[in-house]
């Protein structure tokens, strides 16, 4: 019986948090939603970088997670085993994707991954790719690639405007960790403690029998 109350109110407790975090973290999502479609539209060089699809996943996680965890909230209150059933499965789907998710979004936080997606098209030569550079580098405020002088000899020629600018590989690494790592690592440790809510579900279900005589749980 013990166990049992301790798990409940501990579910209870931990969900409560996690809607409040779920909305957090869909409005994150927009807000992503914002800054990637605003790189996509004026960086074409980054348009391989999948940024508005995963702002649009981590909205659904957020939003996901703030319903489920509502529905976890419900069961363990009234005691609905149904419920608390269909939220232990939807909540390891979710703590799953964003497991998922961070993994995949702090990958893109290095240098090899930007090398293989933008280090060929940023030394084509013609003058439609000169004008993708220049572009490129007024939305980061950066100048070259590898080293601020690279995309200035003969056949790249694009001039740099800035005073004492980083490389733009640099300036884009920068702009992720800002905008990306950090969800990335907080969609990791949220996953990590809804296994909390899991095991907490896990104690319900499985005492619950055993105080059936005692509470009536609905089915």
């Amino acid at each position: 019986m013990e166990l049992q109350q301790v798990g409940r109110w501990l579910m209870i407790s931990v969900n409560v948090i996690f809607t409040f975090l779920g909305l957090l973290v869909a409005a994150a999502g927009i807000f992503l939603l914002v800054q990637a479609s605003a790189l996509e539209n004026d960086v074409e060089l980054l348009q391989d970088l999948p940024l508005k699809t995963t702002a649009y996943v981590i909205m659904f996680v957020g939003f996901a997670l703030a319903i489920t965890s509502i529905i976890g909230v419900i069961g363990a209150w009234k005691k609905q085993r149904v419920m608390l059933t269909i939220y232990l499965f939807v909540i390891f789907a979710v703590v799953l994707l964003q497991m998922c998710i961070g993994i995949y979004l702090y990958q893109y936080d290095s240098s090899e991954t930007i090398d293989s997606l933008v280090e060929n098209k940023w030394f084509q030569e013609g003058e439609e790719a000169r004008d993708r550079r220049i572009d490129y580098q007024d939305f980061f405020h950066c100048c070259g690639w590898n080293n601020i002088y690279d995309s200035r000899a003969a056949g790249y020629d694009t001039p740099c405007t800035q005073q004492d600018p980083p490389t733009c590989k640099q300036a884009t690494l920068d702009w992720l960790a800002i905008y990306f790592t950090p969800v990335a690592i907080t969609a990791i440790v949220f996953a990590a403690l809804e296994f909390i809510s899991l095991l907490a579900t896990l104690a319900i279900l499985c005492t619950a029998k055993e105080v059936e005589e005692e509470e009536t749980w609905l089915i």
